[in-house]
């Protein structure tokens, strides 16, 4: 059996909530250890306290020489043809990440102006209320509604990435506002993660799979010390305990269970996708969609 890819493994629940808040549907991380188990789980009130938390953590462990899998439970990626339809050029993924960086602003106590950036992105895409959707009235504009204004069809761009075709279940990044939605995390959260990679304390060692690696293991000669992954823990079962936050179930669950996969030498075989994408699909994946860690592959390997 190979060695473990990985020491540690970070597991983070992401939330868009625009006001300070702990408990259910707020941010939780936990961080195992292959060799001491849980050492860390927390749930901070805002994004930048998060972020903060988190980047020193990734600091503590790349200079012990730990390397470590940091999964994130939103979307890492956009459906393919989103970067070109905003008017972004450059490799996709990166175009995307560098514009999202640059757009949305973060205040203390957890306000932002991710539906401004929705609205932009609309205008930009369409030149009107599509296809992001979902916001509250008072956010309501020209270029954002709060309802679904028209089937995607034959648009420029999807309403699924490929993975969600996988990963029953999974909404799309385009929704931000509602039970399930993921589109307000990922506009607030891949900020968060472009500021990991670009990290001057980081170097080069932060990597993104699949992006940087393609679907594939990350090399174990590399020079990385830190690889940055999209997860879904609605793939993983629970075991709740009564009066339990279910958001913190979920992080020390997932983080286990990167931990096991990787004792077991079954991590290698997430990382590389399913067998039938395509040559397209995995394209498309590689340079601007993503994957879901695990998508696919849980059930080939029994798990």
């Amino acid at each position: 059996m190979a060695a473990p890819l990985f020491d540690s493994y970070l597991m983070v629940d992401w939330s868009a909530a625009a006001t300070p808040r702990t408990g259910a549907d707020s941010i939780w991380w936990a961080l195992v250890e292959h060799d001491a188990g849980l050492t860390a789980l927390e749930n901070p009130p805002t994004r930048l306290e998060a972020r903060d938390q988190m980047t020193a953590v990734l600091r503590r462990q790349v200079q012990l020489g730990r390397r470590v899998l940091a999964g994130f439970d939103f979307p890492n990626g956009y459906p393919r043809g989103t970067a070109e339809a905003v008017g972004l050029t450059g490799l996709p993924w990166q175009a995307m990440w560098r514009h999202l960086a640059v757009t949305i602003k973060e205040g203390l106590r957890n306000a932002n102006n991710r539906f401004e950036v929705a609205a932009d992105l609309n205008r930009r895409m369409s030149g009107g209320p599509f296809p992001f959707w979902g916001c509250s009235r008072k956010a309501s504009r020209d270029t954002l509604i709060s309802t679904k204004t028209r089937d995607f069809g034959d648009h420029t761009v999807p309403e699924y990435r490929t993975v969600e075709m996988t990963a029953r279940g999974a909404k799309s990044c385009w929704q931000l506002l509602g039970t399930g939605s993921v589109g307000g995390q990922t506009l607030t959260g891949i900020p968060v993660q472009q500021a990991l990679r670009t990290d001057p304390n980081f170097g080069d060692q932060v990597i993104v799979w699949p992006f940087e690696t393609g679907l594939a293991p990350p090399d174990p000669a590399g020079s990385w010390q830190v690889v940055i992954a999209e997860v879904y823990p609605s793939l993983f079962p629970l075991d709740l305990r009564p009066g339990a936050v279910k958001d913190e179930v979920q992080v020390e669950t997932v983080a286990n269970a990167l931990a096991a996969w990787d004792a077991g030498g079954k991590i290698h075989r997430h990382f590389a996708g399913p067998d039938d994408l395509s040559a397209e699909q995995r394209g498309w994946i590689e340079t601007e969609e993503s994957w879901i860690l695990g998508a696919g592959t849980m059930a080939a390997l029994h798990i």
